[in-house]
């Protein structure tokens, strides 16, 4: 544009000389000097040409760079906004791991407090032995199971002699003191694989799998001798004594055909049986041990009159009184009474 500017004075500059009327020089001098002015002109406009140049270079470098910025800008941008949403998946992520691990937790917890409140609902708080709840639900699986040829399951139930008059004349609480005192030695007394429970009172029950009828005879005398002892209060010594009454399970020699009798609460039955014969003597143990079921009798019947069905009941028993008295009573009797009642 200065360029053009400079022209345009100078075309106009001509007129005006000739105008004026002033002497114009020669025509040699007039030539040198447009001659000068020409090329005065064109190194001005050379040189805005060049500074022309240099000004679009330096805006085009200044374009660039201001690209080049613009494009850093929208990848740092793009960069946080990666980074930004990597963190909120991981952020995510670790509230979902922590939700779980939180339900994991939470869930063992109550795994955990539903194991303890059900162990606790199982255990009888006096004596620190498995209830009659925990004992039941113990005997439905042991009967479900036989032994070995030759071995059956026995149950032993116990009470303690004279209990009423040990709280009558000493007060409940040495009677409480008696009962912890029998739990331990019975427990002593068993195979950790044994189950022993209060059954209720002063009652205990003991379980013991895979025992011969001999077996069963020495188990009822080592439980009887090891829970007898010497009660010290401060009027006088007291021995402690208990009753024991066995039954096996199954009670009949029935092999592995299902029957009533073949069940726990069977066996239990007989065993209560023979505890009520053991307590008319005290501190003895009384066993009744069935052997195959006829088909004339029925196990009802042979529950009623165990000591009468010869041939289908063995007694056994610390007491050799009870056993000659039983077989008198067997000779005495007909098995008529224990035949089927239809």
């Amino acid at each position: 544009m200065r360029i053009l500017a400079a022209l345009l004075l100078l075309l106009a500059s001509l007129p005006l000389t000739a105008a004026t009327g002033t002497p114009a020089p020669p025509q040699g001098a007039e030539s040198n000097l447009q001659l000068t002015q020409c090329m005065s002109l064109q190194g001005s406009l050379s040189r805005q040409t060049t500074a022309l140049a240099e000004l679009q270079a330096h805006s085009q470098a200044l374009s660039s760079q201001r690209e080049l910025e613009r494009m850093r800008n929208e990848s740092r941008i793009q960069a946080l906004e990666n980074e930004k949403a990597r963190l909120l998946s991981a952020a995510v992520i670790a509230v979902l791991i922590l939700l779980l691990a939180a339900a994991t937790s939470f869930g063992l917890l109550l795994r955990k407090r539903h194991r303890q409140l059900r162990r606790l609902s199982e255990v009888d708080v006096l004596t620190g032995l498995g209830n009659r709840r925990a004992a039941t639900r113990k005997l439905d699986a042991l009967a479900a199971q036989r032994g070995p040829d030759g071995t059956r399951h026995v149950l032993f139930l116990i009470d303690v002699d004279h209990f009423k008059q040990i709280n009558d004349s000493h007060g409940h609480h040495v009677g409480d003191e008696v009962l912890v005192a029998l739990a331990a030695k019975l427990k002593a007394a068993c195979r950790p694989t044994d189950l022993v429970a209060r059954w209720g009172g002063e009652e205990f029950l003991v379980a013991c799998t895979s025992l011969t009828r001999e077996q069963a005879e020495q188990v009822a005398a080592r439980l009887r001798r090891a829970m007898a002892y010497t009660l010290e209060t401060t009027h006088a010594a007291r021995l402690i004594t208990v009753s024991l009454g066995l039954a096996p399970i199954p009670f009949f020699d029935s092999g592995d055909e299902p029957s009533p009798a073949s069940c726990w609460d069977y066996a239990l039955r007989m065993a209560d049986r023979a505890l009520y014969a053991a307590k008319r003597h005290r501190d003895a143990w009384v066993g009744y041990w069935g052997a195959q079921l006829p088909d004339n009798a029925t196990a009802e019947a042979v529950l009623e009159q165990p000591e009468a069905a010869d041939g289908i009941v063995t007694v056994m028993s610390s007491v050799p009184r009870i056993v000659s008295t039983s077989s008198a009573a067997a000779r005495a009797r007909s098995l008529k009474a224990l035949r089927a009642q239809g």
